[in-house]
């Protein structure tokens, strides 16, 4: 069994109180109201035969429980304390006056059984303490003939010492076994019900994870839906201003030599080679666009001769010296994964280039046994001591990483800069069930 902090702390213990301030009342309502024909008869003469005194006092327990039962508001346990108070004080001349009573002698059993309940388990103990106090005081009192005839109804012999002690005895017994076990009982309710709070703690803080990273994830395949958009209108400008640009002088040249012909004039062979040129010039732009929608084909080596072509333009771009080194299977036979790989070298290469200027730029492609292994490493400014990648560039990798079901990790590289690690299982580069949708939604918004 679990031994914890104390079972009775933090939200269980204010529920605890709450439950045992309503307890209360509903108890000493009862009491009250059930209580009350046992009184009468005994103020009656049809009860236990006991003496003025004890009957006074009977009568004033009871104005007690109902004068608590119309004190709701009052601090529950100090109208707890102060009945308790009452009905021991009840049971101890009712266990002079009239020993062979059952309810008097079934009082300090009982009484510790209530307190542990209302009151806790500390104050159980101290109750059972006051019990065994009053069990084994009470035979000896009443070999008093004086006490007895005060207390006492009829004049007869009190009860003998030795029939008193064992029944006393036999009462200990019987009490401090109940108290025993129901003290263990409610230990184990209490560690139950603290068990039971962190479990819901720890549910709700489950919970509220699984709940932010689903709006991360809504959140991040928005982000990957505007890149694309990005990425498509950026291809259209490139449409626009470069290949249509290029084919519209084109076009205009040769309405020009068209005119020409017409009236008659001679072509040299220069301005034809100029035609030929633009056109040349505007399959070039075409098939440079075309890579950049579609980077990567079908083929399992496509990632790495795409990885190639993108270490080349960034050199003829940035002029940073950018290379690409590959060592072991570097085949990916699902094109859906080999995009998002890609798609996490660029997004690296491109911070390496644009923020951390950097002089140097290495990508490393990895083929090993049971993993893959991308890293991107630059010579630049690096990540500042303290602090982690969490710009929406680097959520957007490790999105793309988590779909693939592998690990991304951006820290400082050993010789200085920044390096960047995405590592994927082997066994999950040929299963592109988990980001196909997001991959379609990202190529087609």
């Amino acid at each position: 069994m679990h031994h914890g902090p104390a079972p009775e702390d933090g939200a269980v213990e204010t529920v605890l109180v709450e439950w045992r301030h309503t307890a209360v009342n509903v108890f000493i309502f009862v009491s009250a109201l059930f209580y009350l024909p046992a009184i009468v008869l005994t103020i009656a003469g049809q009860g236990p035969p006991v003496g003025r005194l004890v009957q006074t006092v009977m009568v004033g327990v009871y104005l007690v429980l109902l004068i608590f039962a119309l004190l709701r508001p009052f601090d529950h346990r100090k109208r707890s304390w102060m009945g308790l108070t009452a009905v021991y004080v009840l049971a101890i001349l009712m266990g002079i006056a009239a020993p062979q009573s059952h309810f008097g002698r079934a009082l300090p059993v009982v009484l510790p059984v209530f307190t542990i309940v209302l009151l806790g388990a500390r104050a159980g103990w101290i109750a059972t303490t006051a019990s065994a106090v009053v069990i084994m005081s009470v035979p000896f009192v009443h070999t008093s003939r004086a006490l007895h005839a005060a207390l006492a109804a009829s004049t007869g012999a009190p009860t003998p010492l030795g029939l008193a002690s064992t029944q006393a005895a036999a009462m200990m017994a019987m009490l401090f076994a109940l108290i025993v076990l129901f003290h263990r009982f409610h230990k184990f309710l209490m560690q139950s019900l603290a068990g039971l709070e962190r479990e819901t703690g720890e549910r709700s803080a489950a919970y509220r994870k699984l709940e932010y990273e689903m709006l991360e994830r809504r959140r991040l395949e928005h982000e990957v839906i505007r890149v694309g958009d990005e990425e498509r209108r950026r291809l259209g400008n490139d449409i626009h201003d470069g290949v249509c640009q290029k084919l519209t002088g084109a076009l205009l040249r040769c309405e020009a030599l068209e005119r020409r012909l017409g009236l008659g004039e001679t072509l040299a062979l220069e301005e034809l080679g100029m035609l030929s040129s633009l056109i040349e010039e505007s399959i070039d732009e075409a098939h440079t666009v075309a890579q950049g929608l579609c980077p990567l084909d079908s083929d399992p080596a496509a990632l790495a001769t795409a990885l190639g072509l993108l270490a080349k333009r960034t050199r003829e771009a940035s002029g940073i010296a950018c290379r690409l080194e590959t060592t072991g299977n570097v085949n990916i036979p699902e094109s859906t994964t080999a995009q998002h790989l890609y798609r996490i070298a660029q997004e690296a290469v491109s911070n390496a280039a644009r923020h951390a200027h950097a002089g140097r730029i290495a990508v490393t492609l990895r083929g090993g046994e049971d993993v893959l292994l991308l890293e991107v490493e630059d010579d630049g400014d690096g990540v500042p001591d303290g602090t982690s990648a969490v710009g929406m560039g680097f959520r957007t990798m490790a999105y793309r990483a988590s779909l693939l079901e592998g690990e991304l990790t951006v820290g400082p590289a050993p010789a200085g800069g920044t390096r960047v690690s995405c590592r994927i299982p082997r066994g999950n580069l040929a299963r592109p069930d988990k980001q196909t949708e997001v991959s379609k939604e990202a190529s087609h918004g």
